[in-house]
């Protein structure tokens, strides 16, 4: 071994014997005792009284008058206390508090651990906010949220209700479980309102908290089809970040169904929920007595650049929507069934997507039909210079394979770019002219069996706007200045006329219209720039009114898709023909009809004059026959105290006229005045309404009206729903009523908003 490692072998020896493991010991130890102490001030109570006596011996205090501990963040009070250290306890007398962070205890005696923060307080009473309150003969404190209570009672009234009162409601257990923000375990239980009790069950879980376990509330009611009606609903809080409600309803006369309601949330870019019923109707029209309607939806963000969305509507039969009076007016009167998802990819300039896409028609009026996209893509690009010129180029491309039950199954691709040239003539008004070529293939020809086809299209557009405004000084202290503006647009639209006739007919891109057509729009805006308190404006459009119509320069008689035909209202100015001349063709889908030289003058209408009041019309003016053949209109008014009303109305003409034995949209001929209102008369009562009114048969199709009574603890109300519904009465020769009791016990501290009645109305 070499000479010089001798000493460096010495050294290591002597570091690793026995001579210096005390040392280590030691430093270990003192390090024990510092987390020992750290221990003891992290639990070390302070006591004040009027008179303290210590036994140093036994290691127990004993305090009295006025006594007060304070022990971290909890506060002990009484009128004598016993502490005793070796043991870790407290035994506290006469008109004994702990107060736990916001928590708190009140009663006359208390054995308390202070180390594990746990105890029994007995002829207590606690409080946990925002609203929960409850006592017992004994309240054993368990942990840091969970209380059991002897003999012991349950309410959430006494923040609106203090005592000495009564309350409205509360929940009387021989034995219970609250644990705090989550539930109420109870065994041998009644509810009492008023003091009126009811029947003991032997056992109870009542969710504290918007999403806590438990049965929720059942739901009773009766209308002329159902019968009696019962709903269990029972809530599961899964998690945070989902939660399932599973409701059985019994329907005297109709028969039980199941229900589930799935919700959830995948991070902060991701949610969606699922619904489903499944029904056995025992007067179902339909073949099949189990009747079935599935909703879900599901909107995800993955970044900035791609998002998926989804919108699911299965229903088993097209009258299932209609047949039921809890479900939604909105779903009772759907023209469609429409499930669709999308995947979207966005870039600055250009956008890609994937659909899958199925409708099915719901009208009774017309035939079942669905069409189905499984799937479609397609491309986007938005106006970007070309090659550094002036001109911009825009289109898009689209795949898709397509399946309707009155066509047979066709993939279609279809390429539609565009050049466009705009150019500022003045600093008030531009010019925009534009060109674009559209390229439409098909797999299958329309009823011609094997081999594809396909169609060209070449349509040029310009456009001239431009922009005129003018400042009104205004000398008031809200308004600072009103400013006029004036809009108008003055355009040329040229699609080459090309037989369609041989492509099969699945939605609006298989059948495009001819085009020669000059349309002008003028549009006038006044516009308040509004004063803030801080200084700042603001800018509030006070009117908006607009007059559009086209002048076809080659009208003629024409060949047309009936799909084509059938979606024309009368607002639309792309398009008028004459429907009293239409005809058959000599293809299935097609009709012949004459083309009208002006379309209608459509006249918009936008107005918030007011700060709590709006309106809005739509008017389509025949000026060809110096008639209305569409309305659509609206109004809301909204009193802060006193609720809000809003009315619109609908009318498209149809049937047989003066001039004509056939209007000119027989088979859309609509006349209907939707309401809506929400009043609140008096404190705590609110009345949410939602009514349809047919006026060409004078008839009422829907009232369907809300009451409820609110207070900071419970809340009660009642459904009543009158209806008419062809998918039951095709004649509108009688109707159906029901009505629903429904009560909640709130949990809240606050009465709940008065529109929290609507949501019966969307059931």
């Amino acid at each position: 071994m070499p000479r010089y490692l001798l000493p460096v072998l010495a050294v290591l020896l002597f570091l690793a014997s026995p001579w210096f493991m005390p040392a280590v010991f030691a430093q270990d130890t003192g390090s024990r005792g510092l987390l020992d102490k750290l221990t003891d001030l992290k639990s070390a109570v302070r006591i004040e009284a009027n008179e303290i006596e210590r036994h140093e011996r036994d290691k127990l205090t004993i305090a009295r008058g006025d006594v007060r501990i304070q022990m971290e963040n909890r506060i002990l009070n009484a009128d004598e206390v016993e502490m005793d250290q070796v043991q870790e306890v407290i035994r506290a007398r006469g008109r004994v508090q702990l107060v736990d962070g916001a928590n708190r205890l009140d009663g006359d005696r208390l054995e308390y651990h202070y180390r594990t923060n746990t105890g029994v307080m007995y002829q207590a009473k606690g409080a946990i906010p925002p609203a929960t309150v409850f006592q017992g003969a004994e309240i054993h404190k368990e942990g840091e949220s969970r209380y059991r209570l002897i003999d012991g009672s349950f309410t959430t009234c006494r923040i609106c209700q203090p005592e000495p009162g009564g309350v409205d409601w509360e929940i009387h257990a021989k034995e219970g479980v609250l644990e705090q923000d989550e539930y109420l375990e109870a065994r041998w239980a009644s509810f009492w309102v008023r003091g009126l009790p009811s029947p003991p069950i032997p056992y109870l879980i009542y969710p504290i908290g918007p999403r806590r376990t438990g049965f929720l509330i059942p739901q009773i009611g009766t209308s002329g089809r159902s019968g009696f009606t019962y709903k269990q609903p029972f809530f599961w809080a899964i998690d945070e970040s989902q939660d399932l409600t599973l409701t059985g309803v019994y329907r005297g006369r109709r028969g039980g169904e199941g229900q589930a309601t799935y919700r959830y949330i995948i991070g902060p870019e991701a949610k969606g929920f699922l619904d489903a019923r499944v029904i056995q109707d025992r007067r179902s029209e339909t073949q099949s007595e189990v009747r079935t309607t599935i909703t879900a939806r599901h909107d995800q963000q993955f970044s900035p650049e791609l998002s998926l969305k989804g919108d699911i509507n299965y229903v088993s039969d097209r009258t299932i929507q209609r047949q039921f009076p809890e479900t939604p007016s909105e779903a009772r009167t759907a023209s469609f069934a429409n499930s669709r998802v999308f995947l979207t990819q966005m870039w600055q300039h250009y956008g890609l997507q994937l659909l899958l896409d199925d409708t099915r028609t719901l009208n009774l009026d017309t035939s079942d039909s669905r069409l189905s996209r499984v799937p479609e893509v397609g491309f986007f690009a938005s106006p970007q210079r070309l090659f550094g010129l002036p001109l911009l180029l825009e289109g898009q491309l689209s795949g898709a394979y397509l399946r309707r039950r009155e066509t047979p199954d066709s993939g279609r691709a279809d390429l539609f770019p565009k050049l466009l040239l705009p150019w500022r003539l003045l600093p008030w008004a531009t010019m925009t002219p534009s060109v674009g070529f559209r390229e439409t293939a098909y797999t299958k020809r329309l009823n011609e069996g094997a081999g594809g086809t396909s169609r060209e299209l070449f349509e040029a557009r310009n456009e001239l706007a431009a922009r005129f405004f003018r400042n009104f000084e205004m000398p008031s202290a809200r308004v600072d200045r009103l400013v006029h503006v004036v809009e108008p647009r003055l355009s040329y639209w040229y699609i080459n006329p090309v037989g369609q006739q041989r492509l099969p007919q699945f939605d609006n891109v298989d059948f495009i219209s001819t085009q020669n057509r000059i349309t002008y729009t003028l549009t006038n805006r006044l516009l308040a720039k509004l004063k803030e308190a801080d200084g700042s404006t603001r800018t509030h459009e006070v009117l908006s009114f607009s007059l559009s119509q086209s002048v076809n320069l080659n009208p003629q008689t024409r060949t047309f898709s009936d799909l084509f035909l059938n979606a024309l209202t009368p607002e639309r100015i792309d398009q008028a023909v004459r429907e009293e001349t239409r005809t058959p063709a000599s293809r299935t889908g097609f009709s012949a009809v004459r083309e009208r030289r002006f379309s209608n003058l459509v006249a918009d209408l936008r107005a918030s004059p007011l700060q709590h009041l709006g309106l809005y019309g739509v008017a389509a003016i025949n000026t060809e026959r110096n008639r209305v053949d569409g309305v659509e209109a609206g109004i809301q008014l909204a009193y802060p105290d006193y609720g809000r009303i809003q009315l619109a109305h609908s009318f498209i003409r149809g049937g047989a006229t003066a001039e004509q034995p056939s209007g000119p949209f027989r088979d859309r001929e609509t006349s209907g005045i939707v309401g809506r209102l929400l009043l609140t008369p008096i404190k705590n009562v609110a009345i949410n309404y939602y009514g349809r009114y047919d006026p060409r048969l004078d008839t009422s199709l829907e009232n369907n009206a809300v009451v409820t009574y609110a207070t900071c603890c419970w809340m009660v109300g009642l459904h009543f729903l009158n209806r008419r519904n062809r998918a039951f009465d095709p004649g509108l020769g009688g109707s159906e009523n029901s009505v629903e009791f429904f009560f909640q016990l709130l949990t809240g501290g606050a009465p709940p908003p008065p529109e929290r009645g609507a949501q019966y109305l969307r059931r």
